[in-house]
């Protein structure tokens, strides 16, 4: 097994967005990766702009087999994983009477589902070994809703509901849960999406990628459960 095996940091969504940035982020502070998404160019460039060090996987976190072909790959390269950030997300803006059954089940599927699939696969590992952390992606949607946001809020509300269950699940198991709340932040999750929206005024992804490295240097004596982040000028 390699020497790095038992340090690598596993992020979901990690050819773009917040998921790029937080990859970027753990690789400086010195893990291999193990990067998940559906655009392998986009995870190969990722990689390449950490240092190289780590894998690729192609998956779509919203195929439960895929998700667990993936774990195992990680499994007989790595070990059990340090490290485990859902970021893989997507957002629909619609009234919910516009909203159609097939939007609303895909936005769910993703940021919902997706990271269900990803933690279930991977925890049992982390769960043996007795060490890791948990930093799925959550959001200010998971606190308040937004007109038009229905598909997306109620993504976000189940999966801080999630979250807080599993929190109590793995008290004295080693393995920590820090539920991190960015509001609106500076990605292409707003490329296509109806309405104006001022991203000078969005907090920079890399300030959300710094949120998870605190979360991940606080003593372990403290449980450091929740993160919330807000733009300085307050809610969009």
């Amino acid at each position: 097994m390699p020497a790095d095996s038992g340090r690598v940091a596993v992020v979901s969504g990690a050819g773009s967005g917040l998921g790029r940035e937080i990859a970027l982020a753990l690789g400086r502070r010195g893990h291999p990766l193990a990067l998940l998404g559906r655009r392998r160019a986009a995870l190969e460039e990722t990689l390449s702009a950490s240092g190289g060090q780590g894998v690729t996987l192609a998956c779509d976190v919203r195929d439960a087999a895929a998700v667990g072909e993936a774990a195992r790959e990680i499994s007989s390269r790595f070990g059990a994983a340090e490290v485990v950030v859902p970021a893989a997300g997507v957002a629909a803006v619609a009234p919910l009477a516009d909203t159609s059954p097939e939007v609303f089940h895909d936005v769910l599927a993703t940021n919902l589902i997706g990271a269900f699939h990803l933690m279930r696969a991977l925890l049992p590992a982390m769960i043996e070994r007795r060490r890791g952390f948990l930093v799925p992606i959550l959001s200010a949607a998971a606190r308040r809703g937004f007109p038009g946001w229905s598909a997306y809020c109620a993504s976000k509300w189940g999966l801080a509901g999630l979250v807080a269950a599993l929190r109590e699940e793995l008290r004295s198991t080693g393995v920590r849960v820090t539920a991190l709340y960015p509001g609106a932040t500076a990605t292409p999750l707003w490329d296509g999406l109806p309405g104006e929206w001022d991203r000078r005024a969005m907090i920079p992804a890399g300030e959300v990628a710094r949120a998870v490295i605190f979360a991940l240097e606080a003593d372990d004596r403290a449980a450091l459960e929740e993160l919330h982040i807000a733009p300085a000028g307050g809610d969009l």
